[in-house]
């Protein structure tokens, strides 16, 4: 029997991966020196767009799941070698050759977006572990402001973003399990709730704040949350204050945005995005890699020119890889079948794992 699937979160799902598009083509061009209002919206949709998609993968999370695991290892790898081949294609024009230290196979270091993929597959392993600490959440965030803190950290699977993203996964685990999301859901149903037009101020005063971090020229990089405390000149007092407030804050910001999208009504367009996000996370940025490569100068130094076009394509890319023939076809490479790969049990099977 097909389950029913959530709109609520399809749709906040689907405007979050149409942000990651439109984030990645008008990335390398924020710090032209004409281009504040690019840096503006690069800095808004980075204060929270993966944090709050970590949230999300978070409170949908659900323990003993290795099937779903392995497939995720084994999507990553997949991907991992076709980012590999593209990007030595697109950005090189190189015949595509396989040599032993070639990045193609660097499985150690993930492509660009790559990241979140592994981070998914990371948290999924170690979360049942950490669960059964007395105070998990405060564990991990002492933990994440002590591999901020220190250098020398290894580049191995991003491991410095992983870990500084993870309370956000934890964050989302503990709104469902300890039902939080839906009792503050259940009071802001309608306009008529004070606590929606709070989340309505709070997404305000962000994207006033925003302005702001963007005037003075702060440092876009904090918000990627992968440098060490000294990069940016800070003791470890001053990097752990700030690191808790940036959790805490985007924390309050995201909540706010879910509340501010509608629950019981399929978003026209956003819906249907939210369902394939994977597809379109995943074939996205060779697209970006060819648009950066032969983008016309007269856009990229025009920035409303760039952020039309920018716009323009997300919407064509987000459309073309939901796109059903689309879907169809390269849907073995993101939904893969791996039953060969697993062991079949049966149910006289004593060592059968259980579900718990």
């Amino acid at each position: 029997m097909k389950t029913e699937r959530n709109p609520w979160f399809d749709n906040i799902k689907g405007i979050l991966i149409f942000l990651v598009v439109f984030g990645h083509l008008i990335e390398i061009y924020r710090h032209f020196e004409t281009h504040t209002s690019v840096l503006y919206i690069y800095n808004m949709i980075y204060a929270f767009h993966m944090p709050l998609f970590i949230i999300i993968s978070g409170y949908f999370f659900r323990p003993n799941k290795p099937e779903k695991v392995i497939q995720l290892t084994f999507i990553f790898i997949l991907w991992q070698v076709i980012n590999g081949l593209l990007s030595n294609w697109i950005n090189h024009n190189e015949l595509i050759t396989i040599a032993p230290d070639s990045r193609i196979l660097a499985i150690f270091a993930p492509h660009w977006t790559m990241w979140y993929l592994i981070g998914i597959i990371v948290w999924s392993i170690i979360t049942p572990y950490v669960l059964k600490l007395r105070f998990p959440l405060i564990f991990i965030l002492g933990f994440a402001i002590w591999i901020s803190y220190i250098d020398n950290v290894p580049s191995w699977f991003s491991m410095r973003k992983l870990i500084n993203f993870y309370p956000y996964f934890l964050i989302g685990y503990f709104l469902h399990q300890k039902n939080i999301l839906p009792l503050i859901v259940q009071k802001a149903t309608s306009w008529k709730s004070p606590i929606r037009w709070g989340a309505l101020g709070i997404v305000t005063i962000f994207l006033f704040l925003v302005g702001l971090y963007t005037k003075n020229g702060m440092a876009t990089e904090l918000l990627f949350m992968r440098d060490e405390y000294a990069h940016y000149g800070w003791s470890i007092y001053k990097g752990a204050v700030v690191q808790i407030l940036q959790y805490a804050s985007t924390t309050v910001l995201s909540i706010s945005l879910i509340l501010l999208v509608t629950q019981k009504r399929k978003l026209f367009i956003f819906n249907n995005l939210g369902i394939y996000t994977l597809f379109i996370y995943l074939v996205h940025t060779n697209i970006v890699r060819v648009f950066r490569e032969h983008v016309p100068e007269q856009i990229t130094n025009d920035p409303i020119l760039l952020l039309v076009v920018s716009l323009l394509l997300s919407i064509c890319i987000c459309w073309i890889s939901t796109f059903k023939p689309i879907v169809q076809l390269i849907s073995p490479l993101i939904q893969p079948d791996i039953k060969w790969m697993l062991k079949s049990y049966s149910t006289s099977d004593k060592n059968v794992p259980k579900e718990q």
